[in-house]
């Protein structure tokens, strides 16, 4: 009997034990779970930013459609400046800027160019010249990467959830009208299969900050014109 009582009492102290370390690890773990998940799923809506922001430069407009924007990185073309040469610290001291300086040199007239001090001796051509380039979409957005356009519009660790986005039309205070756009996903969708209580734990530390805050991530917004701010940001 005193031996069954010892084993049962040894086992009661390594469960408590054990009781007690998850108790301090689980929401260790549980964090860093959610900050690697929340790294990944914050890149792809900065991606999908970076995309709308260069399809409406294009286009005029944002789109709610995720296949105009994978198309527009496949097929679309962006420009980007060629710079060569730059003003000296002469000409800024003296109020030269460059988009004096290339308001005068796009005028093409010589005499006003050599006028201005912007004629470059050595090249026999003015100091600075900004040449547009237009290079497909994928390499200008997303230099040094292998971006995979199609995936876009899928919530990472969402088990092919997709993003919800939206666009819209506000009007400031100043009755200016601006359009906006809106990409999110909330936290139940990627991190759904963690650890309910602290998953809803942190949900609810979300809905008790004062405002009107997602409980996810999210980036732009239809309701504030925010410069398509990241709620991350």
């Amino acid at each position: 009997m005193k031996v069954v009582v010892r084993v049962l009492l040894v086992a009661a102290i390594i469960l408590l034990a054990f009781l007690c370390w998850k108790s301090i690890q689980g929401p260790i773990d549980f964090n860093a779970e959610v900050k690697r998940r929340d790294k990944a799923v914050i890149q792809r809506l900065v991606d999908i930013r970076t995309t709308q922001v260069a399809y409406r430069t294009h286009k005029g407009s944002y789109t709610a459609d995720f296949n105009e924007l994978a198309n527009f990185i496949k097929t679309g073309k962006v420009a980007s400046i060629a710079k060569s040469g730059e003003l000296t610290e002469a000409q800024l001291e003296d109020g030269m800027t460059e988009v004096k300086a290339m308001s005068i040199i796009r005028t093409g007239n010589e005499k006003a160019i050599r006028a201005a001090g912007l004629w470059d001796e050595r090249k026999n051509a003015p100091q600075l010249t900004r040449d547009s380039i237009f290079a497909p979409a994928i390499e200008v957005l997303f230099p040094n990467r292998r971006m995979d356009p199609d995936s876009l519009a899928f919530v990472p660790f969402g088990k092919g959830a997709k993003f919800e986005m939206a666009v819209d039309s506000l009007t400031t205070a100043s009755g200016y009208p601006v359009q906006v756009f809106e990409a999110k996903t909330p936290y139940t969708v990627y991190l759904g299969d963690l650890d309910k209580k602290l998953l809803n734990q942190k949900i609810q530390e979300v809905l008790d900050r004062p405002g009107d805050r997602y409980p996810g991530m999210m980036v732009g917004s239809l309701k504030v014109a925010n410069n398509n701010a990241g709620n991350w940001e």
